[in-house]
């Protein structure tokens, strides 16, 4: 009965001690490239660049909640010769896949929030707003590489965007979202 009791409790201070030794906080920085459409009707397609910063809370080995904001520029669209930034606020959950001893870790996420666009392509600008303010929401997932316990080399994340500004046919906006960075980790559980 000792025995089984010494071992119970070896386990539980070995799953503490793991538990303890894993990071819990992420701070992340990406550069940030968009293929977007604003104008009303066909594609008028055309590429945004930018960055982004992200705030991760890890609650376990395999789930993190995520904080994050970003921006993208792009100037002259079209011969229009107009600009548009687009600044997105985004929250949400992400799944990781993890091995043991594993340095590439696959994810995926889903991520909510609001997006506000300025400039002179902005939506709201038809109208003499200055700016737009609209809900949007990322699906996708990446592969980061651990260099080491504190620093993850974000591989590739592609993420496909949507944006609801009015553009006067359907009131959507399908993105492609490919971002690439570094995170360092911290703290403990």
């Amino acid at each position: 009965m000792r025995s089984l009791l010494a071992l119970l409790l070896l386990s539980i201070a070995s799953v503490n001690l793991m538990a303890q030794t894993q990071p819990s906080n992420e701070i992340a920085l990406d550069y940030t490239y968009l293929h977007t459409n604003a104008p009303p009707g066909g594609c008028g397609c055309f590429s945004m660049n930018g960055g982004s910063g992200s705030y991760a809370y890890h609650l376990g080995p395999q789930f993190a909640a995520v904080f994050e904001v970003g921006a993208v520029h792009a100037a002259k669209v079209d011969a229009s010769g107009l600009d548009l930034t687009l600044t997105s606020y985004l929250a949400g959950p992400r799944f990781y896949y993890r091995r043991p001893r594993a340095r590439f870790v696959p994810y995926g996420q889903v991520l909510l929030g609001a997006v506000r666009a300025t400039g002179g392509l902005a939506p709201a600008n038809s109208g003499g707003a200055p700016s737009s303010t609209v809900f949007g929401s990322t699906l996708g997932g990446g592969v980061e590489f651990n260099i080491s316990r504190t620093i993850t080399l974000r591989v590739g994340q592609v993420d496909y965007f949507v944006t609801t500004f009015d553009n006067k046919v359907d009131g959507h906006q399908n993105n492609l979202r490919i971002s690439t960075g570094a995170a360092y980790h911290f703290g403990k559980r």
